[in-house]
């Protein structure tokens, strides 16, 4: 009896964590960017940060200790082996194609509480550039808006432009203020993980099955042409000498 209570309790526990809503306020106005993340209603700053209260002058006065320059490596030491993609394109395609269906069922899950974008361009002194970059931007920008009530749930959003002949530098303004649960968070992260996973699996399949053809056709040309075997040897054993050389020296060492 004691152990399903304490199973109960570690169950809420669980659920009361997925469900605390977290989210962040992003802000751009007067040329400073201020970002703050929240949880649980607590609100954490992280730009502009607090400025630090001054250190007496004793400790002011002493010299940082040099730090002690990292040794190089030696011309001999071997390099780190490059990282290769497993997948081919038509896999690169699939998996991308995955990850945006995912990302496409986690974005209705973001709550938005305020976006605001404003924009004014200035003459740029030149009326006739201003005017072309200014019917881009505002055929860009007049798309935000429908985009970011169609796809999430905004409760509050301002998106405009202007254009001001008088002005010599543009005026931005930007406001992005979001929440969402930790549960969603995860769960979506699960999601793309296993849509990785299973096109991972698949390509590794792929692979050793191509590697035992390849393998299939070579014994097979070896049998029809012995006399290309020799000097086949040959070369994969002067490809194998380096690594065997490197092996044996960290064994050493």
């Amino acid at each position: 009896m004691i152990g399903w209570i304490i199973l109960g309790i570690i169950v809420l526990i669980v659920v009361l964590i997925l469900m605390i809503p977290v989210g962040a306020d992003i802000r751009y106005e007067d040329e400073v960017i201020r970002i703050s993340a929240k949880a649980a209603g607590i609100r954490f700053q992280i730009l502009p940060r607090k400025k630090r209260s001054e250190k007496p002058a004793a400790e002011k006065e002493k010299k940082p200790e040099e730090k002690k320059e990292k040794e190089k490596p030696e011309s001999g030491q071997k390099e780190k082996k490059k990282l290769s993609i497993p997948f081919n394109t038509e896999e690169i395609f699939e998996l991308i194609n995955a990850l945006l269906r995912c990302f496409g069922r986690f974005n209705r899950k973001f709550r938005v509480e305020r976006f605001v974008l404003h924009w004014i361009a200035p003459s740029w002194n030149d009326p006739y550039l201003s005017a072309r970059i200014f019917s881009v931007v505002n055929a860009a920008m007049s798309q935000l808006s429908p985009i970011c009530t169609e796809r999430f749930r905004c409760r509050d959003s301002s998106v405009w432009t202007d254009i001001d002949f008088t002005r010599e530098y543009m005026f931005l303004e930007f406001g992005l203020t979001f929440t969402i649960r930790i549960g969603k968070i995860i769960g979506t992260g699960i999601e793309m993980a296993f849509a990785v996973l299973k096109i991972y699996l698949r390509s590794k399949r792929r692979v050793k099955r191509e590697t035992k053809e390849e393998q299939q056709a070579l014994e097979q040309w070896y049998r029809e042409h012995p006399e290309d075997r020799p000097a086949a040897e040959e070369r994969s054993a002067a490809e194998n000498e380096p690594a065997v050389e490197e092996s044996a020296g960290d064994l050493a060492s």
